[in-house]
């Protein structure tokens, strides 16, 4: 029983601080992780400039007050516009690695700016220490990798437990209240971080489902002539590029408006149905299917060959000639094979590929 349950902790845990990204497959994860980094930037930036503008702003005040000796104000002055220099270059740092070492810098100035050089930690009061109460609820949110937001998180707490219980002479009643509010910013952060990242995955997910809506013709499940155009023409040249000669199968339903006047419209809807099931068992890995409009279909084969195509097109022909056997109705299919300067939205408008007797031919393009 306590086997099961240590070797189940990770993972619990793991579900319990990221939330919905942990049941993400690693892949998906990890482009989630980049999207949010990516997005997240700015603020990260705006954060630590808004630290560094603040103990700027606190230490002219305290200087113009004469709250600060001569070499204390200077040191903190000092250090004030290094925060605000480290907090502008970090907004123009691309490199990952980079980022993390000019925050690990940021926070390490930040940290030791509390103290005036020469003198003791000792004499540091914990109410110059408040602001790193803030740093768990305002920085845990906006990081995202999680070897990053904890190591960070260990890295901060060490540092403040080392400073407030060993070096600086604090009363008892003041660090054990200092540590509960950092304990409660500590959850707070954790809890919005975890939120954030829900917050992602809810959005994502929505925005995918919207895309797939946009994009799928709903009577046949297939693409539509829009998602065809939006992803056919890329793949088509990813195919060209890797070195292969894509095929383009151009499909007809002939005398589909005879079906529709002889049975209805409802059954020419479920024939069309039932076709975009028939092209849809019968594609591959990485085909693409689309219906443009009204019984005419097209389908991308990226990888195949034009007798691939050819024997394709015979089976769907077969399949689609078997099964529409009460309504009389078969298929025109037109084969294309496609080289390097070939556009494939010309497909849409090379008559030749279009047939008006119910049969199977091909041509190249």
């Amino acid at each position: 029983m306590t086997m099961t349950f240590l070797s189940r902790l990770p993972s619990t845990l793991h579900r319990a601080f990221e939330g919905e990204l942990a049941d993400m497959a690693p892949h998906d994860r990890r482009e989630q992780h980049r999207r949010q980094i990516r997005l997240l930037h700015v603020p990260v930036s705006n954060l630590l400039l808004a630290i560094a503008l603040v103990e700027l702003a606190h230490v002219l005040v305290q200087g113009a007050w004469g709250a600060y000796p001569l070499p204390m104000f200077g040191w903190q002055l000092a250090a004030g516009a290094a925060l605000t220099a480290l907090a502008l270059h970090f907004r123009h740092i691309v490199s990952l690695q980079r980022r993390l070492l000019s925050g690990a810098a940021f926070v390490t100035l930040l940290l030791t700016s509390l103290a005036e050089p020469g003198s003791q930690w000792q004499q540091v009061p914990v109410l110059s220490l408040a602001g790193f109460l803030l740093l768990p609820v305002a920085g845990l949110p906006l990081l995202v990798r999680p070897k990053v937001a904890f190591s960070g998180l260990a890295a901060c707490t060490l540092a403040v437990g080392v400073l407030v219980f060993w070096l600086a002479e604090i009363p008892l009643n003041e660090r054990l209240a200092f540590s509960f509010y950092y304990v409660l910013s500590t959850t707070a952060g954790l809890v919005l971080r975890r939120a954030r990242g829900n917050l992602a995955v809810h959005m994502q997910r929505q925005a995918d489902t919207l895309w797939q809506r946009a994009v799928t013709d709903p009577l046949t499940g297939l693409l539509n002539r829009q998602g065809w155009l939006s992803v056919a023409e890329t793949a088509m040249r990813d195919a060209l590029d890797s070195g292969a000669q894509p095929a383009v199968l151009f499909i007809d339903v002939d005398h589909f408006k005879r079906v529709n006047d002889d049975h209805g419209h409802q059954a020419g809807d479920q024939l069309l149905h039932e076709l975009g099931a028939i092209i849809s068992a019968r594609m591959g890995p990485g085909d693409l299917c689309a219906r443009l409009g009204g019984e005419e279909f097209t389908c991308l084969l990226p990888r195949s060959t034009q007798a691939q195509a050819q024997r394709l097109a015979e089976r769907l022909a077969a399949d689609y000639r078997n099964h529409a056997l009460g309504f009389k109705s078969t298929l025109s299919i037109g084969v294309a094979t496609y080289g390097p300067g070939d556009l494939l939205n010309d497909l849409l408008h090379v008559r030749m590929l279009r047939f008006t007797k119910p049969s199977t031919a091909a041509a190249t393009g």
